[in-house]
């Protein structure tokens, strides 16, 4: 059963959009998926969280493990409502428990901390899950996408794919090739999330995408 883990190459790189569009591919090939928020900051207590967004992107189940009205990575947030930190043995041993297939979102980039010993990679390890890396197209983001292949490389941590997305608008057609062109030799590129203002269409573009991926899986 796929179990899969969208981190990114920073914050703000379209990580909700992909995991959405990850989930919906999935369901359209059948099978059940429940997208997880593994941690959750800066939204207050009743808020709309990225999974509960996803999921209504998607039309699939989610799941939020941990919430913090303050913003910024889980540690700092924790810290700041003087609340123990979580801990990737914690947040692993809830994702083993949802059953069946799952799009674990996580924050930020893969090495954003979850206490003062561990990051987000830790829990997707723990919980052996399959990397798929949202790179935000702008300038530096090769050097990001190695980094996190690197980091998963030390972790044991396969990657399905790499997509690239147009975050922030379209990129010029150049340098997206260029960037295409490097990360293909070293992690399995599934293609190009273009650049849309509306969430709906940018999730059903970014479903297609993951077509090959999901099939692969029956």
């Amino acid at each position: 059963m796929p179990r899969y883990f969208v981190t990114g190459t920073d914050t703000d790189v379209g990580k909700t959009r992909v995991t959405a569009a990850l989930a919906l591919a999935l369901r359209r090939a059948g099978k059940k998926p429940t997208i997880v928020k593994i941690v959750q900051t800066g939204v207050k207590p009743r808020g709309e969280g990225d999974a509960q967004h996803a999921g209504r992107l998607a039309g699939v189940p989610h799941v939020e493990l941990a919430r913090f009205e303050a913003g910024g990575d889980p540690w700092t947030s924790a810290l700041a409502e003087g609340l123990p930190p979580l801990t990737a043995e914690h947040l692993a041993a809830e994702l083993d428990k949802i059953p069946g297939t799952i799009v674990a979102e996580g924050i930020g980039g893969i090495m954003v901390p979850v206490n003062d010993s561990e990051n987000i990679g830790h829990v997707a390890a723990r919980a052996k899950l399959e990397a798929v890396i949202a790179v935000g197209l702008r300038l530096g983001c090769i050097n990001h996408a190695m980094l996190t292949r690197s980091l998963c490389r030390e972790l044991n941590i396969p990657v399905a794919g790499i997509v690239l997305v147009e975050r922030w608008g379209r990129t010029d057609p150049t340098y997206r090739d260029r960037v295409y062109c490097v990360l293909q030799g070293s992690l399995p590129v599934l293609g190009v999330l273009a650049f849309a203002a509306g969430e709906s269409q940018s999730v059903e573009a970014g479903a297609k995408l993951f077509e090959p991926l999901v099939n692969q899986e029956r």
